[in-house]
């Protein structure tokens, strides 16, 4: 009888413990930036592959599967653009397993070449950003991630390649994830277009990112392997004749091409890519200048060529390894050439008068050949190591370097009568960069939560040489002119903690954070000796919210402070003569701007795509100013100054998504009042400039036909109120028609681009300022009507349908 009793209460247990229902969960994140990925779907399956139960993410990427028995699963995460990610789980009694961060990465766009199609695809939202999917920008193939860029609904950029993001130009570029010391049109110019898969805009970044950038961070996810293989894609590109050249001396060439690969096998991910790129663009400039000096006013009209030769090649190498489940490595180079000619042959009409009587006192026609030649080399080498102590802990270690080999001249002439040398210019500098940022990250998992903490450096260091030679009398016998001559050595150092609290609700998710930084710059004029010391101590808070509303509705609230910080460039106080007309000058004391951001906004998935609209407010201390004044009768002297306060506010609307079957529509419109106030320079008078401005982006994409496609972009800048005057609004449509071939492994595009048929404007830009002592209006006319070939091919893909013969002895006996 007690054997028996034992034996019922020993199968009771049993029982109890093998009915016991498990809960398991966990988060999804990118892997890169490591931001929650909403609506994620979650697959559990047994040992045999029969599926056990599946949930969808909600907003904050976390996911629940409940009643669950012992035993092993396979728990698989998946979401369109992102590689599917599986993972082994044994239950053993727990009540409860929370498997903490799963990481899942970006996708290659290849999935769109097998016509897997989805809704909702092409933009996503979350709390800190918007991501845009790059292959909905046809007319950026064979271009740049500039070309990208430009088409998002917060950005535009104007004729002179200059970024801005909901009217701020101070943008910081990532490159997955990792930031760049140089210049955003610089960087963006150095990566191919078909490189690219994912363009995240983050308007509100939290406490663990550099604040520098008042305008937000972009940053580019490259293609990474979808499964196990290699892949290769090709791109060849060419340009027709120019339907107008504007009389230019020389004819514009252009061509390119780039190839890029993808490799997976287990544990080690490569991916790379190599691009060339010569787009030259002809140009026409017209001008309009009078200056005012006492009883004196000068005027001289200006027209001529202003066209531009251009290259820039690289190559890309990224590869991820993962050592096991507790390590990983990461290790990324970048290597980029960059050569511009900017040619500027300008004909001048000078009169003098006497306002005062109206008398004429001199009338002087002259011709100034210009030629100002931008090079350099750059290098980046990235290092990321992961370190996972356990489930609840993990430590990420980063190091970047960065090189750039900057240099380039200016020669400059004035000759009167087409044969009398007034006077010779020649402007040569060398002006190398070298930078180092360190990172060290801790990571705590909590329920529902998760804390960062960690240290940041960032060093840059850079040695401008700058010689100013000149000339009465001839190319022969040029002269150093010490007033505009001298070495600047210039040290950024910036040392950073920060905490950053990230915490998810089943609706909600939200975080907090707040950035220390000591910021110290110092410039050093060596044939002076004349220093410039600038250091400050200051707090950047972050908020950002994120509320699931159901039915597909999300909301957003978030604000945060930055900082947009003096690039060398704006703080060289040598003078350097770009033209006749203008001596360009920074300024050493110039002031770091402090803003000020928030927003709110609503998200809304629909059954073809989804739409977002943003509202933001910004408020900019010492806001930086490129301003004229008066240097002499026939030269303007520009420097960059700090004006007192810029406001702005405003809103943006956008979506994306299928109006039919074979027509897709992306597009966004952003709209802002904008104000800048402050006393500029030696003027006493308090400039106050106010006005609205909008940019619209807006695209078209039709399939039709057998695989045939054709799609328009349009983007569009209005006037924007400067300090001093008014920029001129800026238009550049473009069209597209492509034709596949081989079942998709062969497209063929042709692209007009800055298409004008009539008299719009197109592809100009006019900059005016003005003060009581000078006007001065320059109109810069660039080529339209410019028609482009592309061919790109899927060598994996073609492989795949020619069915290449290989030998069977061979594969056998190796």
């Amino acid at each position: 009888m007690n054997r028996f009793f034992i034996t019922l209460c020993y199968l009771v247990t049993i029982q109890t413990v093998l009915g016991q229902n498990s809960t398991l969960s966990g988060i999804v994140k990118d892997s890169l930036s490591t931001v929650p990925i909403p609506y994620a779907s979650i697959g559990l399956l047994d040992a045999n592959n029969r599926v056990v139960d599946g949930v969808v993410a909600d907003t904050a990427g976390s996911f629940s599967l409940s009643n669950l028995k012992n035993g092993k699963y396979n728990l698989t995460v998946k979401f369109i653009g992102y590689n599917q990610k599986k993972t082994t789980v044994e239950i053993r009694g727990q009540k409860s397993l929370d498997l903490g961060t799963i990481l899942i990465s970006a996708a290659d766009n290849r999935l769109e070449q097998v016509m897997v199609t989805a809704s909702g695809t092409g933009q996503r939202h979350t709390s800190d950003r918007q991501s845009y999917n790059a292959s909905q920008y046809k007319n950026a193939v064979g271009g740049t991630a500039l070309d990208i860029v430009k088409n998002l609904p917060s950005a535009s950029v104007d004729a002179n390649g200059n970024i801005s993001m909901r009217g701020n130009t101070g943008v910081i570029v990532l490159i997955n994830g990792k930031p760049s010391f140089l210049d955003p049109a610089t960087i963006l110019n150095q990566i191919a277009a078909n490189d690219v898969a994912e363009v995240e805009y983050i308007t509100s970044p939290t406490a663990q990112f550099d604040p520098d950038g008042k305008g937000g961070i972009i940053n580019l996810k490259t293609k990474k392997s979808a499964d196990n293989g290699l892949a290769w894609i090709l791109n060849l590109q060419g340009g027709l004749p120019s339907i107008k050249d504007y009389d230019n001396r020389q004819k514009q060439k252009r061509f390119g091409g780039d190839i890029a690969f993808q490799y997976k096998k287990k544990k080690l991910e490569l991916n790379g890519s190599a691009n060339y790129l010569r787009n030259d663009n002809a140009g026409f400039r017209e001008g309009d200048v009078n200056t005012v000096i006492a009883d004196r006013q000068t005027f001289f009209p200006s027209k001529g060529e202003r066209s531009f030769d251009k290259y820039n090649f690289g190559i890309r190498l990224n590869s991820t390894y993962e050592i096991s489940d507790k390590h990983a490595l990461n290790l990324g180079v970048l290597a980029s050439r960059r050569f511009q000619d900017r040619v500027a042959d300008i004909y001048y009409t000078n009169k003098t008068t006497r306002p005062s009587t109206g008398e004429e006192i001199s009338r002087t026609n002259y011709f100034n050949p210009n030629l100002q030649n931008k090079q350099g080399e750059f290098y980046m080498l990235d290092f990321t190591y992961q370190y996972k102590i356990n489930a609840a802990h993990s430590l990420q270690l980063g190091a970047i370097y960065e090189y750039a080999n900057i240099y380039g001249s200016t020669k400059n002439a004035n000759i009167e009568n087409g044969v009398d040398t007034v006077q010779w210019t020649h402007n040569k500098y060398t002006n190398p960069l070298r930078g180092l940022r360190l990172s060290l990250q801790h990571t705590w998992a909590l329920e529902n939560a998760e804390l960062l903490t960690g240290y940041q450096l960032r060093n840059d260091k850079q040695k401008g040489d700058f010689e100013y030679l000149a000339s009465e009398n001839g190319t022969n016998n040029l002269e150093l002119i010490p007033e505009f001559t001298g070495k600047l050595n210039a040290t950024n150092n910036i040392h950073a903690l920060f905490a950053q609290y990230n915490h998810k609700l089943t609706n909600t998710q939200f975080s907090l954070g707040l950035r220390y930084e000591y910021y110290q710059r110092d410039l050093l004029l060596l044939n002076t000796s004349q220093e410039y010391p600038y250091s400050i101590h200051q707090l950047y808070p972050t908020f950002n919210l994120m509320q699931d509303l159901g039915s597909g509705w999300s909301w957003k609230l978030a604000a945060a402070r930055r900082v947009q910080r003096n690039n060398n460039f704006e703080l060289n106080p040598i003078p350097e003569r770009e033209h006749s007309e203008t001596l360009e000058q920074g300024d050493p004391e110039l002031l770091p701007e402090f803003t000020t951001n928030a927003e709110t906004g609503l998200f809304k998935k629909i059954n073809a795509g989804s739409i977002f609209l943003n509202a933001y407010y910004q408020h900019t201390k010492n806001p930086i100013q490129r301003v004229n004044s008066v240097y002499a009768d026939t030269i303007l002297r520009r420097v960059f100054t700090n004006a007192d306060y810029a406001s702005r506010y405003g809103a943006e609307l956008g979506g994306e998504g299928n109006m039919l079957p074979w027509l897709k529509v992306n597009g966004g419109i952003n709209v802002y009042n904008y104000k800048i106030s402050g006393q500029v320079l030696d003027y006493e008078e308090t400039r106050t400039n106010r006005e609205w401005v909008y940019s619209i982006n807006a695209g078209l994409q039709a399939e039709f036909l057998k695989n045939w496609g054709a799609g328009l972009q349009v983007n569009y800048l209005s006037e924007r109120p400067t300090v001093q005057g008014m920029d001129s609004r800026f238009v550049t449509p473009h069209f597209n028609v492509s034709k596949a071939f081989a079942k998709g492994a062969i497209t063929a595009q042709l692209q007009w681009q800055f298409m004008e048929l009539g008299n719009w404007g197109v592809n100009e830009q006019r900059i005016t300022t003005f003060s009581n002592d000078f006007y001065t209006t320059t109109n810069y006319v660039y080529e339209k009507n410019v028609f482009l070939v592309n061919l790109k091919f899927n060598v994996h893909k073609i492989g795949q349908i020619l069915k290449l013969p290989k030998s069977e002895f061979g594969e056998k006996e190796f």
